[in-house]
């Protein structure tokens, strides 16, 4: 497979990221061929910028075309394992942006199939790739300064405005986001606090919801967490 054709769900603030950067040349091997949207707004949005690009107002519809080799979920949280579990059943490869979902029990299912299908299953973990963090995995890896005994890390500078989460009906609520802080901007730091440091055994936490927003969830977070080893952890997040 030389060009990889790739179609996008959801072409609001992620999505249309995504789409301008295929469109751009940004990413080599790549073509966009079609997109899916609910919102006919989005859809016109599409056609002006790229034409030639196929438009949905089904992501189904869009999975079945035959015009893709793999997708790009970029919906609102609880519709990521949905669209990663149809395009798996389809052998249509997938990187979903994160969270992977708000339940643990629909994860654990999208991963036990991604474990089974030939497709492969990516989240847009994009923080991964920082030439910072991958040099501090290798120098924690090779153990050429010892072993981790106490870890601790604080991100408190990813602020959002509230204007941010006014900008969304489903942003910074239970029912639209499953979550504040810890599902949406923090996945990042979690996923590396864990890639580079490892799994704790044991968490305790505090959450505190609109503590310095006018929103429903949390944006104040302490954990103190417990490693295999004996070494202990702080993560702080706000």
């Amino acid at each position: 497979m030389d060009t990889v054709r790739v179609g996008i769900i959801g072409i609001g603030n992620m999505g249309s990221g995504h789409f301008k950067s295929i469109m751009g040349g940004k990413v080599p091997g790549m073509t966009l061929t079609a997109v899916a949207d609910i919102r006919p707004e989005r859809l016109d949005w599409a056609a002006g910028e790229a034409p030639e690009v196929a438009r949905f107002d089904d992501a189904i519809k869009m999975l079945d075309s035959g015009l893709i080799d793999a997708a790009i979920v970029a919906t609102p949280h609880y519709f990521h394992p949905v669209y990663v579990t149809e395009a798996l059943k389809r052998d249509i490869h997938v990187l979903s942006e994160k969270p992977a979902g708000v339940y643990t029990k629909a994860v654990r299912e999208v991963n036990e199939l991604a474990a089974r299908s030939k497709a492969t299953y990516a989240i847009m973990f994009n923080q991964r790739t920082n030439c910072v963090y991958r040099k501090m995995k290798e120098i924690v890896d090779s153990g050429s300064m010892g072993n981790i005994r106490r870890t601790n890390w604080i991100i408190t500078d990813w602020y959002r405005s509230q204007s941010y989460y006014d900008s969304g009906a489903w942003r910074a609520t239970w029912s639209g986001e499953g979550g504040g802080v810890l599902m949406n901007q923090c996945p990042h730091n979690l996923d590396l606090w864990q890639w580079i440091c490892g799994m704790p055994t044991k968490v305790r936490a505090f959450c505190h919801e609109g503590a310095w927003h006018d929103i429903e969830v949390e944006d104040d977070v302490t954990a103190y967490v417990e490693y295999e080893n004996g070494a202990t952890g702080v993560f702080v997040t706000t």
